[in-house]
C-alpha cells in the first residue's frame, strides 16, 4: 500500500524562517551525512523530441490524398502552380470551405476543393532526439559519471526541464539523516537552512517528514528527517526559453540520431518571497493562573428548639426481709 502526502503551503512560507545552528539541536542527535554515491553530472535524456526546420515536399495534386512524409507541424504552407492555397482541419473543418484538408495523425493532405495541379507543401516536424547535460564544475572536483534518464513526454522542453532538477540534485553529495532540534514549528515540505560546521554542513534541506514523541514529565521531542532538495527553475527563471539562451548549446549526431548538448553552468540567483499572516481557524494557548487559600470560619445557623416536660411519680412494692428472720447473736447450735 502507498502513502501519497500532499502538502499545501500557503505563499512565502515554503522557506522555514528558523534556522539549525550549533546550539539549538539535541547533542549527538545531528546524524547527516553527504552520499556521494549517487553522484551524477553526465546526464543523457532519452524522450524528448525536437522541431526540424521547415521541410519542403513535392506534390501531385490528384483525387486521392497525398501521403506525406512526416507528420506535419506548424506553419503549413501548400502552393500549387504558384498560387497558395487554403488549408482546414479534417474533422473539424466542413469539407467544401478550403482548398486542402490536413491529417498530421495519418500523415494525409487531402484534396478538397483543388483536385489538380503540381506544387509543394512546407511544414516542420518532429523527430526524437537524446538530451545531454554536463556539469563541467561537479566534473572537475569529482571525476565523470554517467546516467540516462528516461522521461514519459515528447516535450523537449519539460525533457529538459526534468534533466536540469535530477542533475542539480544529482551533481552535488545528497545530504540526508535526521536532527532533534530543541524547539520549533516545522511542516514537511519546507526548506530550512542547517549551518553545522562540526560536520561540514552549510546548506538548505528539505523537510521529508517531522515527528513528535511525548514522554509524560518531559519535554515534547522533534525529529526532522531531511534531503537536499531538488531545485525547482521555475522560481529563478519562469520562462523557458530565457532558460535555455543562457546554456551553451551544441547539436551533433551520434550513431542513434541526433543529440543536443547543453552544459548546465551554475549561477547565483535570489528571489524575494512575500506572503500574508492568516489567522487560523482554531488556535490552542497556554492559559496560566494563580491561586490562593485562606483560612474560613465555618458558618453559624441559628435554631429554634422547643420541648415540653411533665413529672410523674412510679411506685413499686419492695419486699425487706423481718427483724425476727436470721437469729441471735447469742445463739450458738
Amino acid at each position: 500500500m502507498g502513502i501519497l502526502a500532499v502538502h499545501f503551503l500557503p505563499k512565502g512560507s515554503r522557506k522555514n524562517p528558523l534556522r539549525i545552528t550549533d546550539g539549538t539541536y539535541h547533542k549527538g542527535s545531528a546524524e547527516l551525512v553527504p552520499d556521494a554515491s549517487n553522484i551524477v553530472n553526465r546526464l543523457w535524456i532519452k524522450g524528448g523530441k525536437a522541431t526540424s526546420e521547415l521541410y519542403t515536399q513535392n506534390i501531385t495534386v490528384g483525387a486521392l490524398p497525398i501521403q506525406l512524409y512526416y507528420s506535419p507541424r506548424a506553419p503549413i504552407t501548400v502552393t500549387v502552380d504558384g498560387v497558395s492555397k487554403t488549408l482546414g482541419i479534417q474533422n473539424i473543418d466542413e469539407a467544401g470551405m478550403h482548398d486542402f484538408l490536413i491529417n498530421a495523425a495519418e500523415k494525409l493532405l487531402i484534396p478538397d476543393l483543388c483536385t489538380s495541379g503540381n506544387g509543394i507543401i512546407t511544414y516542420k516536424y518532429e523527430y526524437p532526439i537524446k538530451i545531454l547535460l554536463e556539469e563541467p564544475a561537479s566534473q572537475q572536483m569529482y571525476g565523470v559519471f554517467e546516467d540516462i534518464l528516461q522521461v514519459d513526454t515528447d516535450d523537449k522542453d519539460l525533457a529538459l526541464e526534468l534533466g536540469f532538477k535530477h542533475l542539480y540534485k544529482y551533481s552535488q553529495p545528497i545530504i540526508s539523516g535526521s536532527i532533534k532540534p530543541f524547539k520549533g514549528i516545522y511542516k514537511a515540505g519546507e526548506i530550512i537552512r542547517v549551518m553545522i560546521p562540526g560536520i561540514n554542513i552549510d546548506a538548505d534541506l528539505q523537510i521529508k517528514e517531522v515527528s513528535y514523541n511525548s514522554v509524560p514529565m518531559k519535554p515534547v521531542e522533534i525529529t526532522l528527517q531531511l534531503e537536499t532538495p531538488e531545485r525547482d527553475l521555475s522560481n529563478i527563471l519562469k520562462e523557458m526559453a530565457k532558460r535555455i539562451a543562457k546554456l551553451e548549446k551544441t547539436t551533433y549526431a551520434d550513431s542513434e540520431g541526433p543529440v543536443e548538448k547543453y552544459v548546465a553552468k551554475e549561477e547565483n540567483y535570489k528571489w524575494l518571497e512575500e506572503g500574508e499572516k492568516t489567522e487560523p481557524l482554531r488556535s490552542q494557548e497556554w492559559i496560566f493562573w494563580q491561586e490562593a487559600s485562606e483560612k474560613a470560619e465555618p458558618l453559624r445557623i441559628e435554631e429554634l428548639m422547643a420541648w415540653k416536660e411533665d413529672a410523674a411519680n412510679t411506685a413499686h412494692p419492695l419486699l425487706l426481709p423481718l427483724d425476727s428472720l436470721y437469729p441471735l447473736e447469742t445463739l450458738y447450735p
